[in-house]
């Protein structure tokens, strides 16, 4: 099939390699320097924020698309209104409900499904008056992605500056307030067949950056849970995608488990940033990339066969003060535990540098994916550290998970 690929993001590679070698033609429209040619058979440059900028780039294929997607979170509504207009299959979701949380989260309560959301505010004064009584509270933007503008907030006299800080990231200016949730996060990658038909592919185990911003630090696959908790984030998953009102396509949905059961964080309607498809893969056999198109166009996926128990990935981060050193080192990669688990490293950052605490997922300054038994990539995380590269630390990557619920928007 011909498959358009409106708003690729970032780190995408797995995805894309992931349709070719299933013997699709893959285009991709997006900026410029997000485009990896040498990966596509086809590309355009568009403006992801613009529907007629990307439907002329749609438009200028000599020949017809049978499927578009978007990989980009901030651009899948766009993509999806590029796909009626051509009449090109493409997920099938109400437009917002997956995008702007004041109306995903307002949705869930008519539907009676628990939601952590306070309110949505378009003032400093609505937002205090929301957060009374409540503190914490996490701020965030209802439309914005990446972590951006996520705050934790322990006191009143901290929410006007959050909240000046997360509306200039809102294309509509309003602002989410939540409740603090405390408990493990996890994510659920799931697939819908069709309307109703909704089958759970994976349950992935995440790991955050301390407060007040908590951005993700790294993730493991499968979670290590219990049948019952699993059992609970399933059930939760299905029924949110159905309030939500999704028909086609895969969700990255984020909860904490509570003492009461999985609280929803967030959803995003398309497969989960941060590597998470290729860990996936990796431990369980399926492909969220290619899960996804099939759904698209009416077709089912089987899922393969695991490469290794257990997969993961840490993300490397400054902390504002020690000069960055990249925590594998000659040595470490040529003995245990690296050696035999280590799957890809990546430094997007030179040794020396001093990078700040990171704030959202523009902070990452590199990467390791791990594969094998549970106890080898146990291990190797914990030769890791803190991830920060400063050599300190002694992260097991089995950390509590405490922070703020905020999601992997195109990560």
């Amino acid at each position: 099939m011909k498959v358009l690929i409106a708003g690729l993001g970032e780190h995408k590679e797995f995805g894309l390699k992931s349709l070719r070698d299933a013997g699709h033609f893959v285009g991709i429209i997006d900026l410029p320097h997000r485009i990896p040619v040498n990966l596509c058979d086809w590309w355009r440059a568009g403006d992801g924020f613009s529907v007629d900028s990307m439907l002329q780039a749609a438009s200028s294929a000599d020949f017809e698309w049978d499927a578009i997607l978007c990989w980009a979170e901030l651009s899948t509504d766009i993509a999806r209104e590029v796909a009626r207009k051509l009449g090109v299959a493409a997920p099938r979701m109400p437009d917002g409900h997956f995008r702007d949380k004041g109306v995903m989260h307002g949705r869930l309560r008519e539907q009676g499904v628990p939601s952590p959301q306070l309110g949505v505010a378009r003032s400093a004064a609505e937002c205090e008056r929301l957060a009374d009584g409540h503190f914490p509270v996490v701020v965030k933007p209802t439309d914005y992605g990446g972590s951006g503008g996520v705050r934790v907030i322990e006191a009143p006299d901290d929410l006007a500056d959050a909240y000046r800080a997360a509306a200039a990231l809102s294309a509509s200016g309003r602002v989410a307030v939540d409740r603090y949730v405390v408990g493990l996060e996890y994510s659920v990658e799931a697939v819908t067949w069709a309307p109703g038909d909704t089958q759970i592919l994976a349950i992935t185990e995440k790991h955050l950056t301390e407060l007040p911003h908590c951005v993700e630090l790294g993730h493991v696959s499968p979670a290590a849970v219990s049948e019952a908790d699993r059992e609970q984030l399933s059930a939760a998953t299905v029924r949110t995608l159905d309030a939500l009102g999704m028909e086609a396509g895969v969700c990255h949905a984020e909860f904490r488990m509570t003492d009461t059961g999985p609280v929803l964080m967030e959803i995003a309607g398309r497969p989960a940033g941060g590597e998470i498809p290729r860990l996936v893969e990796l431990a369980t056999g399926w492909n969220l990339n290619t899960a996804e198109l099939a759904a698209v166009v009416g077709d089912r996926t089987a899922q393969g066969t695991p490469a290794a128990q257990c997969a993961a990935i840490r993300f490397f981060v400054g902390d504002g003060r020690t000069p960055f050193r990249h925590p594998v080192t000659l040595d470490k990669a040529m003995n245990p535990p690296m050696v035999g688990a280590l799957r890809e490293l990546r430094y997007f950052a030179r040794e020396g540098t001093v990078a700040r605490a990171p704030r959202g997922l523009v902070d990452r300054l590199g990467y390791a994916i791990f594969a094998g038994t549970r106890g080898e990539v146990a291990g190797a995380l914990a030769a890791l550290g803190t991830g920060t590269g400063t050599g300190t630390g002694t992260g097991t990557g089995t950390g509590t998970g405490t922070g703020t619920g905020t999601e992997e928007r195109d990560g």
